[in-house]
């Protein structure tokens, strides 16, 4: 789990060319519940979505699937984090952490190119911030580019 990963980087490290397909507001992710409501509208999971881990990484697994067979070739779907430096900024150092599994399963980047790619806005001082959390969860080191 530690160290820095391919899949998930800041905003301003991504090549101009990476398409977005998807836009979150971190601002709106402060808990597991605003996550799931934000990410849920953000990528148009369906009606069922149950609002718990289990079935975020379903109905993610689902539309980023889905994403990729209908993108554009040699680019991974992509998850826009604005204002990243609230993702579950009032929640415990665990639900951060279960996020980055989550996210970390479906991107699947063992060596090769990931399945999901994940983009995170913010002032620079907030990114730093999220990486000392990310740290703190036993997630990465460091955020390229983030001075964490």
């Amino acid at each position: 789990m530690a160290g820095t990963t391919t899949w998930i980087r800041p905003l301003a490290e991504s090549a101009d060319n990476v398409p977005v397909s998807w836009a979150v507001d971190g601002s709106n992710c402060r808990t597991s519940h605003g996550l799931f409501t934000a990410w849920a509208a953000g990528l148009g999971f369906p009606a069922y979505f149950g609002h718990n881990w289990n079935a975020f990484r379903d109905c993610l697994r689902e539309t980023v699937s889905r994403a990729a067979t209908t993108g554009r070739a040699g680019a991974p779907p992509t998850v826009l984090v604005r204002r990243a430096g609230g993702l579950l900024a009032d929640e415990p150092d665990r639900a951060l952490n279960t996020l980055m599994l989550v996210l970390g399963d479906i991107a699947g980047a063992s060596g090769g190119e990931p399945a999901l790619l994940l983009l995170l806005e913010d002032e620079p001082d907030r990114l730093s911030d999220l990486g000392r959390r990310l740290a703190a969860a036993g997630w990465v080191t460091s955020l390229p580019g983030s001075g964490a």
